[in-house]
C-alpha cells in the first residue's frame, strides 16, 4: 500500500466516524435542551399554582379571623384548593420543583395552619393572629416569590432582539 492510499483510506475514515459521532451529539444535546425546556415550562405551571393556594391560604385566615366577632358573616369567594387538589399540588411540587421552593412554600402552609390553630384553640387572640398572619405568613410569602423569582432568573432583564446575548450566570446564581 503506497502512501496516497493510506491517506485516503485515514482521511475517508476520519470522515466516517465525523459522519457518524456529530449527529449523535447533536441529538443527545438536542434531547437535553427540551427535556430543559420541558421541565422549566412544569416549574413555571407549578409555582404559579404554588403562590395562587399560598395566597388563598392567607386570604382565608384573614377573612375568617375577621369573621369571628363579626354579627353576620361577610361575604367571601373561597380560592383554596380542596383537600385532593392540595395532595395533587404537593406530590406535584416534591416531583418537580426545588427542595427550596417546597420548603418555602411549606413554610407558608405551616404558618396559616399553626396561626388558625393558636386562635381557635383560645391561644391567640384574632389582633394577635392578624399580626402574626401578616408577620409570620407575609415574610414566608415573600420569601418564597424571591426564591421563585431567582430560580426562574424572572428578574434578569430581556435580550436585545435579534442578539445571541447570554446573562452571565455568575450574577443569576
Amino acid at each position: 500500500m503506497d502512501i496516497q492510499t493510506a491517506i485516503s483510506m485515514a482521511s475517508l475514515l476520519v470522515t466516517a466516524s465525523v459522519a457518524l459521532v456529530v449527529p449523535v451529539q447533536a441529538f443527545k444535546f438536542a434531547l437535553r435542551q427540551e427535556q430543559v425546556r420541558l421541565l422549566r415550562e412544569q416549574r413555571v405551571a407549578l409555582y404559579a399554582d404554588m403562590l395562587v393556594e399560598a395566597h388563598a391560604e392567607q386570604q382565608w385566615l384573614t377573612w375568617w379571623l375577621a369573621n369571628q366577632d363579626a354579627s353576620e358573616e361577610l361575604p367571601f369567594e373561597d380560592t383554596r384548593l380542596p383537600a385532593l387538589e392540595r395532595a395533587r399540588l404537593g406530590a406535584r411540587g416534591t416531583a418537580v420543583g426545588s427542595a427550596k421552593v417546597n420548603r418555602l412554600f411549606n413554610t407558608v402552609q405551616a404558618a396559616v395552619g399553626r396561626i388558625h390553630l393558636l386562635n381557635a384553640t383560645g391561644r391567640m387572640g384574632r389582633d394577635t393572629a392578624l399580626m402574626q398572619l401578616r408577620l409570620e405568613a407575609g415574610r414566608a410569602q415573600d420569601a418564597l416569590e424571591a426564591a421563585i423569582r431567582a430560580e426562574l432568573r424572572s428578574d434578569m432583564p430581556l435580550p436585545p432582539s435579534g442578539s445571541t446575548w447570554l446573562p452571565d450566570r455568575r450574577r443569576a446564581s
